[in-house]
């Protein structure tokens, strides 16, 4: 699953305990969009901080597993070690609801004055990014250069280059769950369509709500993940709401738990809390740390990629070698086919060179 506004908030709440106050040693990027930050922490001694501006994975966390870096570090990571190495972590904060996580950092500049940065993760999907903002918040670089003047792009894409001031993402035409008092949140259930089903009308109505969270709402008022709103009735409404106040209060008190759904032993997906819609058909997993559980998931994610991957290429890799000799097979069939009277007509050629003395121009 992509990481959610919710789940994030868990997470940042767990870095902002860890990074705060620690020193930046060293800087590397061992993948294209991945950047590590090995930092000296108060609180934790020597950790390295993750953070993974991928498509399909973007995340922050703290990391223990080991990463090859490339022999030449990129321009990015240049850039990152002329402004931040040796710099500390001032603060770690999420923007609300959003899958946005600012670090703010504090890092001496070429005169030796303290000045301010800061690193900008977008988590969100296939417009993850990683950027490195001046104090007055200008981009100093990142990395995925937006032109939105020579992309095909929708209205709103921001342009993401060296010099721009920063923009958040555009929000999401949702309402904030948050700052919905109980009035409000029955008002808004009342004017639902009744046809409609009740995760469908949370993911459609609340930001910040990820599908899996909507269909445990759903699960908890109406006992499947697909009920109506109209079969709830009166009380499956009350709950519907009573749940989600809950959730979000356990959000708000970081009363969560880092939570992996395990299928068949490989990792499924992973939430803040102990999900019952699965009704016991994946077993769940605790760990003491949001860091630690996303190391493991796609730990063994990524190294089932990496099989299926070898499996792929080891099959184009025969299919290639199968094409190739099937089209050698076909050229030497019509060689062949060519060549069926080679014989025959050898020997008419020898009967013709024999008797070049007696042929005169004209003979047919």
């Amino acid at each position: 699953m992509p990481l959610d506004a919710l789940c994030l908030s868990g997470l940042v709440h767990e870095l902002s305990q860890a990074a705060a106050g620690a020193k930046i040693d060293k800087i590397y990027q061992p993948g294209r969009d991945e950047v590590v930050l090995a930092l000296r922490s108060p609180t934790q001694g020597n950790v390295r901080l993750l953070l993974s501006a991928n498509p399909t994975h973007p995340r922050p966390q703290l990391t223990w597993l080991s990463r090859e870096n490339p022999d030449t570090p990129p321009m990015f990571c240049m850039l990152l070690r002329k402004h931040l190495a040796g710099g500390r972590v001032l603060s770690v904060e999420q923007t609300h609801l959003e899958r946005v996580v600012t670090f703010t950092l504090e890092a001496l500049n070429e005169l030796g004055d303290r000045v301010e940065r800061k690193l900008v993760l977008e988590a969100i999907g296939r417009r993850s990014n990683l950027l490195l903002l001046d104090g007055d918040g200008r981009i100093l670089d990142c990395l995925r250069r937006v032109d939105s003047n020579l992309g095909s792009g929708s209205a709103n894409q921001r342009t993401l280059l060296p010099g721009m001031f920063y923009r958040l993402p555009q929000p999401q035409d949702k309402l904030d769950p948050t700052a919905q008092d109980r009035a409000a949140l029955e008002e808004l259930l009342a004017q639902a369509p009744e046809e409609a089903q009740a995760d469908k009308w949370l993911l459609d109505t609340f930001g910040g709500l990820s599908p899996l969270v909507c269909r445990e709402l759903a699960w908890r008022a109406g006992g499947s993940t697909d009920v109506r709103l109209n079969t709830l009735g009166e009380s499956g409404r009350k709950k519907l709401l009573d749940s989600l106040k809950e959730l979000l209060e356990s959000v708000k008190e970081h009363h969560v738990t880092a939570t992996m759904m395990v299928k068949e032993g490989k990792p499924f997906d992973f939430t803040f809390f102990a999900p019952g819609q699965y009704e016991g058909s994946l077993a769940l997993e605790d760990f003491s740390s949001f860091s630690e559980l996303l190391d493991r998931f796609y730990e063994q994610r990524e190294h089932l990629e990496r099989i299926k991957q070898r499996g792929q290429d080891l099959i184009r890799s025969v299919t290639t070698a199968r094409d190739r000799t099937a089209r050698k097979i076909a050229h030497q069939e019509q060689e062949l086919e060519a060549t069926q009277d080679r014989e025959r007509l050898r020997e008419l050629g020898d009967i013709l060179t024999s008797n070049l003395h007696q042929m005169h121009r004209g003979m047919g």
